[in-house]
């Protein structure tokens, strides 16, 4: 194996594969990047068995072959490397030689061979769409996911292809985020007429935001062999599929919160930060006093002090309180693009539902955020 590559396109791709490689498997050879050389591209692959990324770059091939290296290592090197095409050897004992400029390494590699098998997928059968609406679902929900990971039904976010649309919901329990992209916004790339429902795993996801569009601006996506499959460009990103029962989630959000809300996001976001500053750290529980014209937000923590601030809105019902999670109120208010939320509430004891306070030509997409109630001190 021997090539010359340009050490911007090696050092992408090799940066692709980061996310994927496991850090501290007990298998070593897993924290390899496995490299194959031929037809003029050096292809890159990285797997944890359960999540794979398959990427390549053109490079003028003198010698075809293969092997595995340390993934951190190599990236951090061709990182460091000078501005120049970047030569690699494969010699004796799979060492690799890699020179640029006056620098020079040998690095201890392991065979191809021993790299695990690389899962197969057939894309034509599949769906493609523009990767931007993809991203924009996975960035609204992804983290509404939870962090416990016995709870296997939750670990992911559930993607829905339907006939008149294109859904993606997370949530952990205690709080939900729905989106969906109607086709006639774009997202009718749809090549079958049966539905799809797919849990895509949260390290999938992460990596679905890395992926870049080629020309076409779109992603091709489904299920080949229970692996789910996303190719966008010359990458593909791999996942084995999730074999659970995600929670029926439409029967979560309430449907008599009678109590609206309009608010300024940038100025509730800010406030929120500031009061929950003195909140429990455990709990992150704060205050939300509803009044005619004003919200006051207020913290106290008895090892701490206490902390309110009141910010104007737009409600003109009666006066009521609510006991929400900090992290989670600004989570949403992070994840929304409009300068307004709105907010539906009903008491006390009944969950918050958010929106973008926009209109149908404002947002190409709907978007809900639920966050159940906490019971205050």
């Amino acid at each position: 194996m021997e090539l010359t590559v340009g050490k911007a396109d090696l050092q992408k791709e090799l940066q692709l594969c980061q996310g994927v490689v496991e850090k501290r498997s007990t298998i070593p050879i897993l924290s390899n990047v496995l490299l194959k050389a031929s037809d003029g591209k050096l292809q890159v692959a990285a797997t944890d068995l359960d999540v794979t990324i398959l990427t390549s770059c053109s490079a003028r091939i003198s010698t075809p072959g293969g092997v595995t290296l340390e993934a951190r290592r190599l990236f951090d090197i061709v990182r460091s490397l000078p501005d120049e095409d970047v030569h690699i050897a494969l010699q004796e004992n799979n060492q690799m030689l890699v020179e640029s400029g006056t620098a020079k390494f040998r690095l201890l590699g392991l065979p191809a061979e021993d790299y695990p098998t690389l899962p197969t997928v057939n894309v034509s059968e599949g769906y493609t769409i523009p990767l931007d609406e993809l991203k924009t679902m996975v960035a609204k929900v992804k983290f509404a996911i939870t962090h416990e990971e016995t709870r296997f039904q939750l670990n992911g976010a559930l993607l829905k292809v339907e006939p008149q649309k294109l859904e993606m919901v997370a949530t952990d329990g205690h709080r939900m985020a729905l989106i969906n992209f109607p086709y006639a916004t774009g997202g009718n790339g749809k090549k079958k007429d049966n539905e799809l429902t797919i849990l895509i795993p949260r390290k999938a996801l992460d990596e679905i935001l890395r992926l870049e569009a080629g020309e076409e601006g779109t992603v091709r996506f489904g299920v080949s062999d229970n692996q789910l499959f996303f190719d966008a460009a010359d990458r593909r990103l791999m996942a084995r599929m999730i074999d659970v029962n995600f929670p029926n989630y439409m029967e979560v959000i309430s449907r008599d919160n009678d109590r609206h809300v309009m608010v300024d996001r940038e100025r509730l976001l800010s406030t929120i930060k500031r009061i929950s500053l003195v909140a429990n750290e455990r709990t992150r529980a704060v205050r939300f006093d509803f009044a005619p014209g004003k919200l006051t937000v207020s913290s106290t923590n008895p090892e701490l002090g206490d902390a309110r601030e009141t910010v104007p809105i737009d409600y003109a019902g009666q006066p009521f309180f609510v006991g929400l999670n900090a992290a989670y109120v600004m989570d949403f208010l992070s994840a929304t693009d409009t300068p307004s939320v709105s907010l539906d509430l009903k008491d006390e004891n009944s969950q918050c539902i958010g929106r973008p306070a926009s209109t149908a030509e404002d947002l190409p997409y709907d978007y809900l955020y639920v966050v159940m109630p906490m019971r205050l001190a």
